[in-house]
């Protein structure tokens, strides 16, 4: 499995000004046919490589048309059990120019729209996008459910035997829980969309957190950040690129629509294959999520809410 960076054009129609104050303007749609394959590389662990002569072991990474530490081509290959996951990225929009035009004025949104099409047709999903990552109590009821809170779930339903966590540190924010954060989250948002919008919301994440991945310019103070290391940023996005893979193949596996019911025995299901793919990973042992557990019948009722397009404000309780 290949994957590259999609390219998007920097036009100025009328109509993506107009889009974000209306909603006369629809976006085009393609339909691709693909067979997709459940992903047979093991997801990464960032807790696992204690710098970036480490990671290169195992995930080639290789810098292009660098002109400073915010420009450039960094492109990563990660090859294992017989897959082989590539991914490019350079410059352009981040996430912070999106949340930018969001509260900005009229020449932010005008700014967006020229240099991101793609952001103004598809500001609808990336604003439901949004909310599954977030939470908003004041809309959702106090115990709203986020990306985050799944991943979280899942870190702590790993079974405590030997091998499961090497080091403190992989039950840590940095540990399992960013690895299943990020390929979680991919998967769904694949599955309740398309690859291409996964993409674009892994893309636009990376650039924004750390510019210099693009070019390798790392300061000192980068290179020994705790929090934000760029080790932890490249294995993401590898992560990211697997979460696509098993969004596409549960997307095809489960038929998933525009129109499939989300109760919590279809979201259950759902998880429970990426927990499979967890365990073979990671060699772990890991306690399957049921139709009963409270956060998969709240997330539930979260994707329901927001694709049906209902009233928000106190539809969960």
């Amino acid at each position: 499995m290949i994957i590259t960076r999609p390219t998007y054009y920097a036009t100025l129609p009328l109509c993506f000004i107009a889009i974000w104050f209306w909603n006369g303007c629809s976006s085009p749609t393609e339909e691709h046919q693909k067979t997709a394959k459940l992903p047979q590389a093991h997801a990464l662990l960032a807790t696992q490589f204690s710098s970036l002569d480490d990671l290169r072991q195992v995930v080639t990474i290789h810098y292009k048309q660098t002109k400073d530490s915010t420009h450039g081509t960094v492109d990563l290959v990660y090859k294992n059990n017989g897959d082989t996951i590539s991914y490019s990225l350079s410059e352009g929009i981040t996430q912070g120019d999106i949340s930018d035009a969001r509260s900005g004025n009229i020449w932010d949104k005008v700014k967006l729209t020229y240099l991101s099409p793609y952001a103004v047709w598809n500001r609808k999903e990336l604003s439901q996008i949004y909310m599954l990552a977030r939470h908003n109590p004041s809309i959702f009821g106090e115990n709203d459910a986020a990306f985050y809170d799944l991943a979280r779930s899942i870190m702590r339903k790993i079974a405590i035997t030997d091998g499961a966590f090497n080091n403190f540190r992989d039950s840590l924010e940095k540990g399992y829980i960013n690895t299943f954060n990020h390929i979680t989250a991919q998967a769904l948002i694949t599955a309740l969309y398309d690859e291409k919008m996964a993409n674009y919301v892994a893309m636009v994440h990376e650039r924004h957190h750390m510019p210099q991945l693009v070019s390798g310019l790392f300061s000192k103070e980068q290179l020994s950040d705790t929090l934000n290391f760029p080790v932890d940023n490249y294995v993401d996005i590898i992560n990211n690129e697997l979460g696509q893979e098993l969004g596409k193949f549960l997307k095809e596996e489960l038929n998933i629509t525009k129109k499939t019911k989300w109760t919590p025995q279809f979201t259950a299901d759902f998880l429970n294959i990426i927990l499979d793919y967890y365990a073979a990973s990671f060699q772990l042992i890991i306690t399957p999520y049921t139709a009963h557990n409270p956060l998969i019948i709240r997330f539930s009722q979260k994707i329901e809410i927001i694709q049906e397009g209902k009233s928000y404000i106190h539809a969960i309780h």
